[in-house]
């Protein structure tokens, strides 16, 4: 039996090991092939060997707009993860704490939208920005002009009440006794004090996996800013700034010319703030899960 469990453990193992290799490779391939000549990278085998550190590479790659797309989509995540705190602390309260007539249903409304795939809301949504009054040259039945298309409000006026939010808290704020809230009503704590000086630090799992899910999505969001903010390269966050830059610079030439490190740059720029993000509060992320009754 021991010798059946040794074996067992050692294919476990190796499976593990070779699985978290396939998964990694092209992380690896990618950071890697940032620090190597084109030279070099064209004798790869495996993997690059990075003989250079690639500073001019770099250099060129942030003056090129990076460093503007930067800046443009680390102000969207702190924008949105603030607007999905406060939505849901405040969205998570009402429907576990309060009563009122139609609760549950209002609830099962907001659940709603978590079922509809979001790829579905995209054409409404443009035609919502595009038609919206007195704004971009529209009159008041948002006709005439364009609204807020190509304009840096498109990036920030959706999706201020995220359902997803709201049901985690939701739940975590189920799991917390009644007796902190009854304790500081009797201090005379109003709602807002109640929510983000008594219940804000007992949420501290849940709210740190909604910075990181919140973060994230903002971060990598590609299809709904091609669609809106393309022609206007101030406003270009990380991913589709990304994508622009390696068709200006002819980074994506005819087959034989293009330059691997350079792209490999632009990627690995791309990629590795969500990726510390994650890696630094990926614990917070697991405990706000399970403390959620999201067990997987």
């Amino acid at each position: 039996m021991k010798k059946r469990n040794r074996v067992v453990a050692v294919l476990s193992y190796i499976f593990l090991v070779t699985s978290s290799f396939v998964m990694m490779y092209p992380v690896l391939f990618m950071a890697l092939g940032a620090f190597t000549t084109q030279e070099r990278f064209l004798d790869t085998v495996i993997l690059p060997v990075p003989n250079t550190l690639n500073v001019e590479v770099f250099k060129a790659a942030l003056n090129a707009g990076m460093w503007g797309a930067y800046k443009f989509t680390l102000l969207r995540c702190f924008f949105y993860i603030t607007v999905t705190l406060l939505v849901g602390l405040i969205g998570g309260y009402i429907f576990s704490k309060m009563q009122f007539p139609g609760r549950n249903r209002v609830f099962l409304l907001f659940l709603s939208g978590m079922v509809m795939p979001g790829i579905l809301m995209l054409v409404p949504m443009y035609l919502l920005m595009a038609w919206f009054p007195l704004v971009g040259g529209n009159n008041i039945l948002g006709q005439g002009g364009s609204g807020f298309i190509r304009t840096w409000p498109v990036l920030f006026v959706y999706g201020w009440v995220p359902p997803f939010a709201i049901f985690l808290l939701k739940q975590s704020y189920d799991m917390i006794p009644p007796e902190y809230e009854d304790a500081a009503r009797i201090d005379g704590a109003g709602m807002f004090t109640i929510i983000f000086r008594i219940y804000r630090p007992l949420l501290w799992p849940p709210i740190v996996a909604l910075i990181i899910i919140t973060f994230l999505g903002t971060w990598n969001d590609y299809l709904w800013p091609s669609m809106t903010i393309a022609g206007n390269p101030r406003y270009y966050p990380v991913a589709y700034a990304t994508q622009q830059i390696a068709f200006q610079i002819g980074e994506w030439s005819p087959v034989g010319t293009t330059h691997y490190p350079s792209a490999m740059v632009r990627s690995f720029l791309a990629t590795w703030p969500p990726a510390a993000v994650y890696f630094l509060l990926q614990r917070y992320f697991v405990q706000g899960m399970v403390s959620s009754g999201l067990k997987g």
